[in-house]
């Protein structure tokens, strides 16, 4: 069994990721996650929506007895470039769109897992600290994959 402990305001920004046998799903959020993951798991949260379309017609039985959920909080690591978007909102947009980009191109979790997510719609178009985002995405991973060091994390790389 493996537990965690997400620490933050009610209103904070967050990357996360929901990770369930060979899928991946990496999204934002500008509550506490635990909010945001309970909405994903509805018949017609976004998540449910496109593992159901992952498996093609297989049952979910097993991807939903799965499931790991894990949160990195925003709101200090993008303190530096919030106030150049009016809030967290577009930076923590960024950033999920370039973990997306990070995971899928350098297979950070191997090639088995596949990514059910996607940021064509929420990319922000006119955003000028790329460079910046780079670094945190980089240090976003970084931690994510300390814990499998740790052999804490519930799904084999």
């Amino acid at each position: 069994m493996n537990i965690g402990t997400v620490s933050a305001s009610y209103h904070s920004p967050h990357v996360y990721f929901i990770f369930s046998k060979d899928v991946l799903y990496i999204g934002e959020t500008q509550v506490i996650p635990v909010r945001r993951w309970s909405t994903h798991l509805d018949k017609g949260g976004s998540f449910f929506k496109k593992l159901i379309k992952h498996l093609d017609g297989e049952s979910e039985f097993e991807y939903l007895n799965s499931l790991s959920f894990f949160s990195i909080p925003c709101k200090d690591i993008l303190n530096t470039i919030m106030d150049s978007y009016c809030g967290y909102r577009i930076p923590t947009q960024a950033l999920e769109h370039k973990l997306h980009e990070m995971v899928m191109t350098q297979y950070t979790f191997g090639n088995a897992v596949k990514v059910i997510s996607e940021t064509t719609k929420t990319t922000p178009k006119h955003f000028g600290h790329w460079k910046e985002i780079d670094k945190i995405a980089e240090a976003c991973l970084e931690k994510i994959l300390l814990y499998k060091e740790a052999e804490e994390l519930p799904f084999k790389l």
